[in-house]
C-alpha cells in the first residue's frame, strides 16, 4: 500500500511518458511490496514555492506500513532524488521527501484492515509478487 505523492512546479510537457511506470517498478522492488498496491500520484504544475522562489521544486511524501526506516528512507531518498533530478530536471538541494510510517489498522484494502504484522515486516516471505519480479525467493 505504499502511496507516494510526488508535488512539483515543473510544467506537466517537461514530465516524461514512461515517468508513472518507471516510478512505480523503482518503489515496488525498494519496498518490497506488490507492484499491484503501489500508488503513483505525480501532482505536475503545483504552486509551489520554496524559499521565497519559484524555481522548479519538488516535495514528495512516501506513506507505507512498514519497510520505512532510517537506512532505507536515506536509500530511497538517494535514488528518488536522482530520478527526480534526470527526469524532472530539479536540483538536489530543491527536493524535499518525507517519510511517513502507517498503522496497519488504518489503512484499508479491498474492504479489510491490514495485517498488524506487516508493520514489522514479517510479511518479507510471503511477498510472492517481490519474488517474482526480481527473480528472488520467497524462502
Amino acid at each position: 500500500m505504499p502511496i507516494i505523492c510526488i508535488n512539483t512546479n515543473v510544467p506537466s510537457r517537461v514530465v516524461p511518458t514512461f515517468f508513472h511506470a518507471k516510478l512505480t517498478n523503482m518503489m515496488f522492488q525498494a519496498l518490497q511490496k506488490p507492484r499491484e498496491v503501489v500508488f503513483i500520484d505525480l501532482r505536475a504544475e503545483a504552486d509551489l514555492m520554496m524559499g521565497g522562489d519559484r524555481n522548479a521544486c519538488v516535495y514528495a511524501t512516501i506513506e507505507c506500513i512498514g519497510r520505512l526506516n532510517p537506512e532505507k528512507n536515506l536509500e530511497i531518498t538517494r535514488m528518488l532524488e536522482d530520478y527526480f533530478i534526470e527526469h524532472l530536471k530539479v536540483r538536489r538541494e530543491r527536493i524535499v521527501i518525507i517519510f511517513k510510517p502507517v498503522s496497519a489498522l488504518y489503512c484499508s484494502f479491498n474492504g479489510e484492515l491490514h495485517d498488524p504484522k506487516i508493520e514489522q515486516d514479517l510479511d518479507l516471505p510471503l511477498c510472492p509478487s517481490a519474488s517474482k519480479e526480481t527473480g528472488g525467493s520467497s524462502e
